[in-house]
């Protein structure tokens, strides 16, 4: 019996958290059950992860932006007779043609169903037409993301299914040498290191860290902040640093491929985001036994169990923001109790070997409800 074939379909021009999410998932599948093919466009920016996903021995089909409409993807979808596509966020074009070409299984995993995708009056034409086929399965990361896509993008409940993130438990089991990474950015001994990691933009509250920072700094001089990451607002958020006289206190690290390392010399991870699916980042934290401070939105709620494995608090709020840090600085043994903590939760529900046995089961259940559909 030839094993059912599968393609994920990556659309956007990006390589971050939802990509990660698709490669973690290829790595893990069982390649002897399945057989897996990756298709992203052709462009500069998604080279370093159509490289990775081939080096797991995965088929790789990359397509020009030219060509990117549901007509083309209709042809390709009736050439290869994919059994499931699996689309990583809304990819329009694709979810129609897989209809149109009579695809058996079709699944969307939806990351972040609370943001305003600004599409215009073809894309809200096309995402009607996507999202209310009767054959598209939706993956939400929290039960928070499927709550709202329901109410929002009027997903049928019946056809939507929680899956959290996973990640390896062995990227994070390394010890490291803190020593090295003080000397890296020229830190004194003495120095406490409070982290942000994520994409630099408003979504991510920046900000108000940055607004909380003088409240820490007048009760704790040794502190930096370190914002790991790129996005749009970085030259902003330098300037509003600058402009506050701050400059001496926080350090932007840009991308780094080495953030278990990083982790490892922070005290805490601090994310005061407007909103948030299942944050990689926090659940990065967790696994290296780090206490996270997260603000009370969408998947955070599920990713940070509150006075537990970290501290939960209203989001846009700076004071209530430096407030808690403070606390988590002046009480380390508690700090510590928590971390510990957030690698149990870790371990219980996040591993990659979890999200890919879960995500299998799933596919096994679409499969065998369309073969006694057409049987």
């Amino acid at each position: 019996m030839p094993k059912p074939r599968i393609i994920y379909f990556q659309q956007y021009l990006a390589v971050g958290a939802t990509e990660e999410y698709f490669y973690l998932l290829m790595q893990g599948m069982d390649k002897t059950r399945f057989d897996i093919t990756f298709t992203c466009p052709r462009n500069v920016i998604l080279d370093s992860l159509a490289t990775k996903i081939e080096a797991l021995g995965v088929k790789v089909y990359r397509y020009s932006l030219v060509t990117n409409n549901f007509l083309y993807w209709r042809s390709f979808f009736l050439k290869f007779r994919p059994d499931i596509v699996h689309f990583n966020d809304p990819c329009l074009d694709g979810i129609i043609a897989a209809r149109l070409a009579g695809v058996p299984v079709s699944v969307m995993t939806h990351h972040t169903p609370e943001l305003n995708r600004k599409y215009n009056l073809k894309g809200r034409i096309f995402e009607k037409i996507a999202f209310r086929y009767r054959r598209l399965n939706f993956i939400f990361t929290s039960e928070f993301d499927r709550e709202t896509g329901i109410k929002k993008d009027k997903v049928s409940s019946d056809k939507s299914f929680v899956i959290y993130y996973g990640l390896p438990p062995e990227k994070f089991n390394q010890r490291y040498d803190k020593k090295k990474i003080y000397e890296e950015f020229l830190l004194p001994e003495d120095c406490r290191i409070i982290g942000n990691i994520g994409r630099l933009s408003s979504q991510k509250g920046q900000s108000y860290l940055i607004e909380a920072a003088p409240f820490i700094i007048e009760r704790f001089k040794s502190v930096k902040l370190f914002f790991v990451g790129e996005g749009e607002l970085e030259s902003e958020l330098k300037a509003e640093v600058q402009k506050k006289g701050l400059a001496n206190y926080f350090i932007f690290t840009g991308h780094r491929t080495d953030i278990p390392r990083l982790l490892s010399a922070f005290e805490m991870l601090v994310m005061p985001s407007w909103f948030e699916g299942l944050c990689f980042a926090v659940i990065e934290a967790s696994a290296m036994g780090l206490p996270v401070i997260a603000t009370d939105v969408g998947g955070l709620r599920r990713s940070v169990i509150d006075g537990k494995t970290g501290i939960l608090i209203p989001p846009h709020d700076p004071k209530t923001l430096a407030k808690t840090i403070i606390w988590m600085l002046e009480h380390p043994r508690e700090a510590k109790e928590m971390g510990l903590a957030g690698r149990k939760y870790f371990e219980e529900l996040f591993t990659q070997d979890r999200m890919v046995e879960k995500t299998e089961e799933l596919y096994d259940i679409l499969l065998r409800e369309t073969t006694l559909a057409v049987s």
